[in-house]
Order: C-alpha cells, then sequence, then structure tokens
C-alpha cells in the first residue's frame, strides 16, 4: 500500500480510539517525578536512560501521570520508576532477544532473590532490586509475588514473540491474543497502581472481577498499539502486530484487518465500561470500582501516549 493510505488508516484509528478515551488531567507531580526518575536511571546505569536516548524520548512516567493524576505523590514515583525501568528493560529484550532465563531471573528479584545470580552485576537487576525496597518501604511487600508473576509472563510473552519473528510465523489469531495481554505493561503498571491506598488495602489482592477487566484492559492496548505502531512494526521488523494476524486468519487487506482491528477495539472498549458499570451499582467498599476505574484510566493514558508518540501532530500524506 502507498505510504499515504497506511497513516491514513492509522490516523483513522487513532481518532476513534480518541473518541472512546477522552483524555484526563495529568497529577501535577508528573514532570518532577519524571524528571526524578531520568536522574535515578541515570544514576543506577540503566543504558538508554540519558538525556535524548531511548528511554528519555518515550518519557514513561507521562501515561503515569495521567492514570495516577490522584495518587499521592509517594506512589506516583514508585510506579513512574518502575515504568521508566520496563522501558530500559524493553530496550534491553530488543536488544538481546528476551532470554528466558533472564526474563525468570528477573522476577526472582521481585521473590526476595536480589542476592542471588546477576543482581550482584546487572544494571536491570540491581535497579529492579532498589525499586522492591522502594515497594516494601512504602507498604506494597503483599503486592510483590502478583508482581514477580506478572512480570514472568510479560517476558515470557515477550520471548514467544520475538521467536515467532525468528522464525517468520505467523501465529494464529488465538494464540496471538493469548500472548497480547501479557505483552503490555497493563497488568504490571496496575498491580503497583494500587500502593495508592484510595484502592484498597494493600495486603489483599485485586477485587473480584478486576483481574477478568484488567485482560480486556491488556487487550484494548494490546490493539491500539499495533495499530498505531503498524507502519513502525513493518519498517523495523521488530514486532508481531493484529494486523498481519488478521490478515493471515481471515485473507483479509490491510485495510479490511485495519477495520476489523477497530471493530475489536470498540468492542472490548464497551466490554470493559460495562464491567466498570457493574461495579457503579455495588453499594459498599468504594476500592473494588477505583480498582476498576482506574483499568479505563490506564488503557486512555496509554493510549494517548502511544499516539503523542508515533501519531499526534503528524500530517496525512495525500495519495
Amino acid at each position: 500500500m502507498p505510504r499515504g493510505d497506511i497513516e491514513s488508516l492509522v490516523f483513522e484509528a487513532v481518532a476513534h480510539a480518541d473518541a472512546r478515551c477522552p483524555r484526563a488531567a495529568s497529577h501535577p507531580d508528573t514532570d518532577s517525578v519524571a524528571a526524578e526518575a531520568r536522574a535515578w536511571a541515570e544514576r543506577g546505569g540503566l543504558r538508554p536512560a540519558a538525556r535524548g536516548l531511548p528511554v528519555d524520548r518515550v518519557n514513561p512516567v507521562a501515561p503515569v501521570g495521567e492514570a495516577m493524576r490522584e495518587a499521592p505523590a509517594d506512589a506516583l514515583r514508585i510506579v513512574g520508576f518502575f515504568a521508566t525501568w520496563l522501558a530500559a528493560l524493553a530496550e534491553h529484550g530488543e536488544r538481546t532477544g528476551w532470554d528466558v532465563g533472564y526474563g525468570e531471573s528477573l522476577a526472582d528479584v521481585l521473590g526476595g532473590a536480589a542476592d542471588s545470580g546477576r543482581a550482584g552485576t546487572d544494571v536491570l537487576h540491581r535497579a529492579l532490586a532498589e525499586l522492591v525496597d522502594r515497594v516494601t518501604e512504602a507498604g506494597g511487600c503483599a503486592l510483590l509475588p502478583e508482581l514477580a508473576d506478572a512480570l514472568a509472563r510479560h517476558t515470557a510473552a515477550a520471548h514467544r514473540e520475538h521467536d515467532w519473528l525468528a522464525r517468520d510465523v505467523t501465529p494464529t489469531l488465538t494464540e496471538f491474543l493469548d500472548n497480547r495481554v501479557d505483552r503490555t505493561s497493563v497488568p504490571l503498571l496496575t498491580v503497583l497502581h494500587r500502593l495508592d491506598p484510595a484502592l484498597g488495602a494493600l495486603d489483599g489482592p485485586a477485587a473480584p472481577g478486576v483481574p477478568q477487566l484488567t485482560e480486556i484492559a491488556g487487550l484494548l492496548t494490546g490493539v491500539d498499539e499495533d495499530l498505531i505502531g503498524f507502519r513502525h512494526a513493518v519498517a523495523t521488523g521488530t514486532r508481531v502486530t493484529l494486523v498481519p494476524v488478521l490478515m493471515r486468519e481471515y485473507g483479509h487487506s490491510v485495510p479490511a484487518a485495519f477495520q476489523s482491528a477497530t471493530v475489536l477495539f470498540g468492542a472490548w472498549k464497551t466490554q470493559l465500561d460495562h464491567g466498570v458499570g457493574a461495579f457503579e451499582q455495588e453499594a459498599g467498599d468504594p476500592a473494588p470500582l477505583r480498582q476498576a476505574r482506574a483499568l479505563v484510566d490506564w488503557v486512555a493514558a496509554l493510549h494517548h501516549h502511544h499516539a503523542d508518540l508515533h501519531v499526534r501532530h503528524r500530517a496525512v500524506p495525500v495519495g
């Protein structure tokens, strides 16, 4: 397809998501936390964190500030630092191939193995061990096993995607969607969002029903990232996206695959909104409703962040 046609498809998909995901104000401390996170990453030796390099360009604290706009500054800081660490992990994984053992060793740090294996010498392990200390000091020790499980699934999903690319394999739609939720940052970031006391007691699991809505939020974020990043994925060959999967599964053209993916986004967004609505009908403890609403906030924040980075303010070429 001509470049202009692809960019038009991307802009249309972004406009659809914009309409379904209104942009929120950001936390007043977002900029200062972003500066702190950058300094922390540079001080810890995270390779791409210096000004102008990948983590700095991505500004991973920006969506955290929108999703956690009413959270205490201390909770925002920890999640912002963790999002910065995730950006450094992504750069490392894309550069080295998402080694399974390496990912498992990172999850082990969250499980209390900070003094073993690579943790003594590897900058990502050391930085993660420092984050464990921060989470523990904030009273979130009970969140760490859940976070470790989410990180293990995230790195395994990234490795699986890397393997598909290396073997030039297009997965089935079911295989792809099963992998896509864990490949996003949603399951990770929403665990740590519970450092905000408004979302409930730190020593308990997510409210019943919230894990299922988290999967929907992950699917929403995944399809949105795939549509926004389609041009870059094709140009670099570094990601498997939903568009070629739909093309293989149903014999779609690129425009038809974009349309189908956009329909899926709309359907899953409606499902998420209805799920939140069910919590709104329940009386009593407001924490479960706040956890559910936080998922809507993360989907919107991550959408606008990716659109700002890759699409927004670009003119649509003609022809």
